[in-house]
């Protein structure tokens, strides 16, 4: 199933570099997200994810994962941004790497075991869409 989310996931940064952020759905961009959380788990650059993404983007993400279906994925990421959170508190600073690098080894390793699940439940989620059927001005 790997290469279908590649698919799904470079046909919709194709359309976001070409159109900008505006053209993509809130379908489109839970896609998105969730195959890039797919993708960062599968090379192992999850940490780099987990340590780059602002807080913001981290909740629309278990926001994606809710909307897929995939309640515990969701759980683990909101547990994870409220744990950055503490970590980005002032006077932190010194300790933030240490912070993140535990906070994404944990989620990591929990993330990995539930990979196949958000697989199939993103994919699922995809073919419900009717926005993204073919034809459909949106989906082009």
């Amino acid at each position: 199933m790997g290469d279908v989310v590649d698919l799904v996931s470079n046909a919709l940064r194709k359309k976001l570099l070409d159109h900008g952020a505006r053209s993509l759905t809130e379908v489109e961009w839970h896609l998105l997200r969730i195959s890039h959380l797919l993708n960062s788990i599968e090379d192992t650059t999850f940490d780099r994810l987990l340590a780059d993404s602002p807080l913001a983007e981290l909740l629309a993400l278990a926001d994606g994962l809710d909307a897929i279906q995939a309640p515990d994925a969701a759980r683990s990421i909101r547990g994870a941004a409220t744990a950055l959170a503490v970590a980005n508190d002032p006077g932190r600073g010194l300790e933030r790497s240490e912070v993140v690098a535990s906070i994404a080894k944990r989620l990591g390793d929990r993330m990995v075991g539930m990979r196949s699940t958000v697989e199939e439940r993103l994919l699922n989620y995809a073919f419900r869409q009717r926005e993204l059927e073919p034809g459909d001005p949106v989906a082009s």
